[in-house]
């Protein structure tokens, strides 16, 4: 059920998530656990008068190409150990698509503690990671930019964070991003709480206009860079430039980018790199008329699409028609063979990851009755989110 909130709510929330994820500290006293806790909804089981089992329901908006739409991002997830193994999170996650789907949001990602574990209510890897990692020698022959500018500092500068917002908002705006987050200042402020030590580097051009940012931290010997955007490819020169300033300290070095990054063709010696594809979040279709209409295709067409094996969101079974008009796909349930069958897992990961159809098909994903020669045009996620 939904809980309420108040004083009660707020201590067993707490005491259930403080022993499941072994936190040793009041989180009551947290600023970064507090500020998620007041923009969410929380929903429990009752054992009496006691919380048995919980999760966290976090309101975002989303970026689908063209469009932005509402997204619950799923947290906490726990359960005292008398109490698993009983149901409880499985009737907390049919209430709350339940809700979400009332309250027309029609997508929800996490973080998985166990993949296994989500797909059997709907979720599916959609959002991953590049991660390049590297020591000193991929940075030989990176100088610093003599006419171009690098203005360092942290998130409480403002003219440091106008100029992250600015770059973060504007490729939101390309209308090429699939399943990206609209950062909230509240989450923005969070992440920056949440990740101490962290520090940014703006690149400027020669007329000082931003084109492009890097967040890091230097900890454990390792330069982490989290997250890294730039509009050309002069900013990614500015950016490892800088990292090579930071060869004498003798770390070592992690840069995290979008899976469809190409920093590696900035590096003269590719050799000296250790690239690897990590998963990082799942997604789960809550209402697929809503996301298929944010969907673009490679060429105009009509054809019927099945959804299978949703028990959890039954609205989405059936076979919808699909009529690309005009740039914006029409979809309708209808009585009708399909020419693509799928389940709703399945679906999740051709509409929202990197999952090709034909891809799909070849691999027996999708059951293809027709071949309309038809691929979902992929977009990118260019900035992540833990949730």
């Amino acid at each position: 059920m939904k809980l309420r909130k108040n004083a009660d709510t707020l201590k067993q929330v707490t005491d259930l998530i403080e022993y499941a994820f072994l936190k040793n500290d009041d989180l009551t006293q947290n600023n970064t656990f507090m500020s998620r806790y007041l923009h969410s909804a929380d929903y429990g089981i009752m054992n009496g008068n006691k919380l048995a089992s919980y999760l966290m329901v976090t309101p975002f908006q989303s970026h689908i190409f063209s469009k932005s739409v509402q997204m619950a991002g799923i947290g906490y997830v726990a359960s005292y150990p008398e109490y698993r193994g009983q149901g409880g999170i499985s009737k907390l996650f049919k209430e709350v698509f339940h809700d979400l789907h009332e309250q027309n949001i029609p997508l929800s990602n996490l973080a998985p503690f166990s993949e296994n574990f989500y797909r059997q209510y709907g979720y599916e890897n959609t959002i991953y990671q590049k991660v390049y990692s590297f020591d000193k020698n991929a940075l030989k022959g990176f100088k610093m930019p003599k006419k171009r500018k690098l203005l360092r500092g942290k998130w409480n500068d403002l003219e440091i964070q106008n100029y992250v917002v600015q770059l973060y908002e504007a490729q939101l705006h390309t209308k090429a991003e699939r399943n990206t987050v609209v950062r909230p200042q509240w989450w923005w402020n969070r992440i920056n709480e949440y990740y101490p030590y962290r520090n940014i580097v703006i690149s400027l051009d020669e007329n000082e206009r931003p084109r492009g940012y890097m967040v890091y931290r230097i900890y454990n010997s390792t330069f982490h860079v989290e997250e890294m955007y730039y509009l050309d490819r002069n900013s990614a020169k500015d950016f490892l430039a800088f990292m090579a300033s930071h060869i004498s300290s003798r770390l070592k070095f992690e840069v995290i980018m979008p899976t469809n990054a190409l920093l590696e063709d900035v590096f003269p010696e590719q050799q000296f790199l250790n690239i690897t594809l990590v998963p990082y979040m799942m997604s789960r279709i809550i209402d697929f008329k809503k996301i298929m209409s944010c969907m673009q295709l490679n060429r105009l067409g009509t054809f019927n699409i099945e959804v299978t094996d949703d028990q959890l969101c039954p609205w989405n079974n059936g076979v919808w028609e699909i009529e690309d008009y005009e740039g914006t796909l029409l979809c309708n349930k209808v009585e009708g063979d399909p020419d693509y069958s799928a389940s709703i897992n399945n679906w999740s990961k051709i509409l929202l990851g990197e999952l090709t159809l034909s891809r799909a098909i070849e691999a027996g994903d999708v059951h293809c009755n027709r071949n309309q020669r038809i691929e979902f045009k992929k977009g990118k996620t260019s900035f992540y989110d833990y949730f």
